[in-house]
């Protein structure tokens, strides 16, 4: 009918953007992003709140919950080792309870009198911490690589005097270790009787480990 507008011309003749201006785009969300950085802001935050000793640890604030130092074994039998160790906050999963067994988790390097290097997991606890690591008993085992020729296995007790991490083996070095210092591998040999290691290891990066070790020309991990 003339004059009467169609009702289907919205259809035939969709409106066009005006000149200039940017096409209509789709916003996308974020969520997923800060839901996750949340969720690990949050879990950060309860393994701080229930274990606040991580945060200072050698009598320094370690805000990364982390420490390392290096350091000199020395053995009744004139042995000596350099070591390098890094440990930080371990907490087991599952259904035991926050704080049993295992709270330290890390790595380390030895270096026998010989000048030979080797790379080390550490596993351990300190019993009886809370706000401080500081005078806490503390065990930690020291293993080589399940494939690892020698394979080493020993355990060193102590505890963080002020800055100082004292550390003595008890006589168990002597399972993996020759009198003379060199690695024999664990359970070889006879053991040294009466053998015992002690040793003091202080802050430090492992770029300092070279001061502590005579390393043999090209023996690096």
């Amino acid at each position: 009918m003339p004059g009467t507008v169609p009702n289907d011309i919205g259809a035939r003749f969709p409106t066009l953007p005006c000149a200039g201006a940017p096409p209509y785009q789709k916003r996308r969300g974020c969520g997923c992003f800060t839901s996750v950085t949340g969720a690990i802001l949050f879990a950060v935050a309860v393994l701080v709140l229930l274990n606040p000793w991580a945060l200072h640890m050698g009598g320094r604030w370690t805000p990364a919950l982390m420490w390392h130092g290096i350091g000199n074994l020395q053995s009744t039998t004139g042995a000596k080792y350099g070591l390098f160790l890094e440990v930080t906050l371990y907490v087991r999963s599952g259904r035991r309870s926050i704080g049993s067994g295992n709270n330290l988790s890390g790595t380390a390097k030895l270096c026998t009198p010989q000048g030979e290097i080797y790379p080390l997991t550490v596993s351990g606890h300190i019993k009886r911490v809370w706000l401080d690591a500081d005078r806490k008993p503390l065990t930690l085992y020291f293993r080589s690589a399940k494939d690892a020729q020698p394979r080493l296995n020993f355990e060193l007790l102590g505890s963080w005097e002020g800055q100082q991490l004292v550390l003595e083996d008890r006589g168990n070095m002597a399972m993996s270790f020759a009198p003379d210092g060199h690695a024999k591998g664990y359970l070889r040999g006879t053991n040294s009787p009466g053998e015992n290691t002690t040793g003091i290891v202080h802050y430090a990066t492992e770029n300092e480990f070279a001061t502590v070790c005579n390393s043999k020309s090209g023996n690096s991990f």
